[in-house]
């Protein structure tokens, strides 16, 4: 037989111990502490306030639920509570909702706000744990270590993890039925576990619609090496029968079904709904380089640009090398295989590396086709960015094993200092990045664009769902200290309101849709918004601002003063 040099296995590891567990609650719970405190300085975005008003339905059903359960099932009192929204599952929604019941209750969050936000927040943390408890299994502690700490530190997904919102519960649930089905692979316990897990993501989003795809084409490309393997004499062998798929497809639709209320009435018909309304999904506006696009053809590289433009650079970096590497280590194990050679005897049999690179880029595949809407940013293929952390993780991993050979014998603490220290440098930057984006983190774009300021130049989308309102508390409050009408332009009114339930704003601050009847008029500084200014300076027959929010000194709103108001002008304000 010809020989190959070995390369570092990532066949899976030992079962977690202890210390893993107690690694990965540590990274949950530290998370959920960090959002729930800086939560309070993001105002409810436009989505959010939707979920809020959806969550008070659901909470409301849960309660006819207790009080008279036959009643609760009927098809009137299930439309009654569950039309609102209905476009999306409501796992999510209930989980708002019980929050919200919770703080009514036991009055256990700081602000009203936080009650919705708490499932959201726990999804992140929980992820944290997942990406740590993979990375573990996978390639050893300290990258899942790395990957778990270098998905919290992106900016976008960072501050996504404090919404109530469904971006990052999907792409927890995502990221649990993938693991889940690796599993499943080599234990039928776990395919039990996919299966349901598979049921509660469809419960999420309908993101989860990719994962079948995704998962069929590994495994037949799993059964093709697995045959291939045992013709070259491979010793080490799975079974080829697709137990994980099988639980998907039995399991997860009377999960999905039971799960849903509004599903339990009219069932086909909402079905057909439900799908028509996302593969038909209506268009919104997204900026890119200068141009907003409202309808398809959408530009291809969208997903990809915005990626180089809002991951941190060491992150991206990392996780492409990792790729690169962990591609040329299964490369030369496809090509020992179809030689017959000794390290033909020895490859992964769960070809994870096919799995992983293909949860990494089905979202941004997905997002890349020119029919496919872009009007969320980079939200949509959050999904794929636990499978980057992963393998950031594993090029940390593979970069320390050849540090650690340099270094002399023994001295334990030496090493573990050394460790440490290219933790912390190789995270630093991305640490840097994501405090600073908050609480502007979809206006952030990393040093790849030139910053926030060049973004701006590159004509990129500041914001959008108009929660930048919040950062203009300060302003408003000193400006109408007698209370006062605000045209809120891309707020919500339930977000408003929030900022009121909160006690940022006073009650008697009042939002307003009229431009000409409110004492002051704000703009968020999306390209589509440019004729509100227009309407603002003819009404008020003035250009001048009276305040401009900057962030990095990019405008992100301006306010202007109705002359024709009561409220007592300011000084100028920058």
């Amino acid at each position: 037989m010809s020989t190959v040099q070995m390369q570092p296995s990532a066949s899976p590891r030992a079962g977690s111990s202890w210390i893993d567990h107690l690694i990965g609650l540590c990274l949950c719970v530290g998370y959920i502490v960090l959002l729930w405190n800086s939560a309070g300085a993001i105002g409810l975005s436009r989505d959010e306030g939707i979920y809020v008003d959806a969550a008070d339905n659901y909470g409301e059903w849960f309660h006819a639920l207790a009080r008279e359960p036959k009643q609760a099932l009927t098809q009137p009192v299930v439309d009654r509570f569950f039309s609102v929204n209905h476009e999306h599952p409501p796992l999510m929604k209930m989980l708002f909702g019980l929050g919200h019941i919770a703080e009514q209750k036991w009055q256990l969050f700081p602000l009203d706000s936080i009650s919705y936000r708490f499932g959201g927040m726990l999804s992140a943390g929980l992820l944290l744990w997942l990406i740590y408890a993979f990375g573990n299994r996978l390639y050893g502690r300290s990258a899942g270590l790395f990957a778990a700490l270098a998905y919290a530190l992106l900016p976008r997904p960072f501050y996504h993890a404090h919404l109530d919102a469904f971006d990052v519960p999907i792409t927890c649930a995502l990221t649990c039925v993938t693991y889940a089905y690796h599993r499943s692979l080599t234990s039928r316990r776990w395919a039990l576990l996919t299966g349901v897990a598979f049921g509660l993501s469809l419960l999420t989003k309908h993101n989860s619609w990719l994962l079948p795809g995704v998962f069929g084409l590994h495994f037949v490309w799993l059964v093709l090496v697995e045959l291939g393997g045992r013709w070259s004499g491979r010793a080490r062998s799975i079974s080829i029968v697709p137990y994980g798929l099988l639980a998907m497809l039995v399991l997860a639709p009377p999960i999905f079904l039971g799960g849903w209320p509004w599903l339990w009435h009219d069932t086909l018909p909402r079905l057909r709904e439900y799908a028509a309304f996302h593969l038909h999904h209506e268009y919104y506006n997204m900026e890119y380089f200068g141009v907003n696009y409202f309808w398809p053809p959408f530009p291809s590289s969208y997903a990809w640009v915005m990626t180089l433009f809002t991951v941190p650079l060491t992150t991206l970096v990392l996780g492409c090398t990792g790729v690169l590497a962990e591609v040329r280590r299964w490369l030369l194990q496809l090509g020992a295989l179809v030689r017959r050679s000794a390290l033909a005897l020895y490859p992964d049999p769960t070809q994870v590396t096919v799995l992983l690179l293909g949860s990494l880029l089905a979202p941004l595949v997905m997002i890349s086709l020119p029919s496919t809407p872009i009007f969320g940013g980079t939200k949509h293929w959050f999904p794929a960015y636990p499978f980057l952390a992963l393998f950031a993780g594993r090029a940390f991993q593979l970069a320390w094993q050849a540090v650690r050979e340099l270094l002399p014998a023994g001295r334990p603490a030496l090493r573990a200092a050394l460790c440490a220290s290219a933790f912390a440098l190789l995270l630093a930057p991305a640490a840097v990045e994501t405090a600073h984006s908050h609480p502007f983190g979809l206006s952030h774009y990393t040093v790849a664009a030139g910053g926030v300021p060049g973004a701006a130049d590159h004509g990129m989308n500041r914001q959008f769902w108009g929660f930048t309102t919040r950062s203009l508390v300060p302003f408003l409050r000193e400006a109408l200290p007698n209370g006062g009408s605000v045209y809120i332009c891309d707020t919500i009114w339930t977000s408003w309101q929030m900022l009121s339930r909160d006690g940022f704003l006073p009650p008697n601050m009042q939002a307003t849709g009229e431009i000409a009847r409110a004492d002051y008029a704000i703009v968020h500084h999306e390209l589509h918004f440019g004729e509100i200014d227009e309407q603002i300076w003819t009404t008020y027959g003035s250009v001048q601002p009276a305040y401009v929010l900057r962030y990095d000194g990019v405008p992100i709103i301006t306010v202007y003063r109705n002359p024709r108001s009561s409220a007592p002008p300011l000084a100028a304000h920058e």
